[in-house]
């Protein structure tokens, strides 16, 4: 490329952002490609990007043992009702315990839902965070690809030795390392979000 084109290239890529910023078609092409995939990734079109709080999945849990344990409350009530059954001689006792005995086969059955529903809950929760973790790697994957692109590039233009680009190539060098900077943080973030849904795996 003759060095004219070549400075041209650079005053265009000063006024640019992002990846249009970068002078070199090959880190160009690549980084625009792997700044696609931070977007589907990263900003939830591809998934959950997040878990909320850990103690979601904890409520859940708690909330299918305490049915659970209900369930299991009426099983045992009901049992004793008809020992107590079993035992009566007077019709009406009978009577008032066959009642109960049926009032509480109705409880159970209700009980019996709430637990489906709870542990419907639960499963739901199950996937989103197994979703969130999913989608959070591939986020923090593709990041990391677009800050070692800009990495790239600023090794390329420190390596500019023209006196007509030298200048441009230092503004370029501050704006990818501005570049990798925010990616840098995003990452972080995602790695704090990717470790808050390992602790909220049920």
């Amino acid at each position: 490329m003759a060095i004219a084109d070549k400075e041209s290239d650079f005053r265009d890529a000063v006024g640019k952002e992002g990846c249009e910023s970068i002078p070199y078609d090959d880190l160009k092409g690549t980084c625009k490609t792997q700044q696609s995939y931070v977007h589907d990734f990263c900003d939830g079109n591809r998934g959950p990007v997040t878990c909320r709080s850990e103690s979601i999945t904890r409520d859940l849990k708690d909330n299918v043992d305490r049915e659970q344990q209900g369930v299991e409350a009426l099983k045992k009530r009901k049992l004793k009702l008809e020992d107590e059954k079993s035992r009566a001689t007077d019709d009406n006792e009978k009577n008032r315990l066959s009642k109960e005995i049926e009032q509480t086969d109705n409880d159970i059955y209700e009980a019996g839902k709430r637990v489906d529903h709870s542990v419907a809950d639960l499963d739901a929760r199950k996937k989103l965070v197994e979703d969130a973790i999913y989608t959070i790697d591939k986020c923090i994957d593709y990041r990391q690809a677009v800050m070692n692109v800009f990495a790239a590039a600023t090794d390329k233009v420190r390596g500019e030795t023209n006196a007509d680009i030298k200048p441009l190539a230092r503004q370029l060098r501050d704006k990818f390392e501005e570049q990798k900077r925010g990616h840098e943080m995003a990452i972080t973030a995602k790695k704090n979000a990717l470790e808050t849904c390992k602790k909220s795996r049920p």
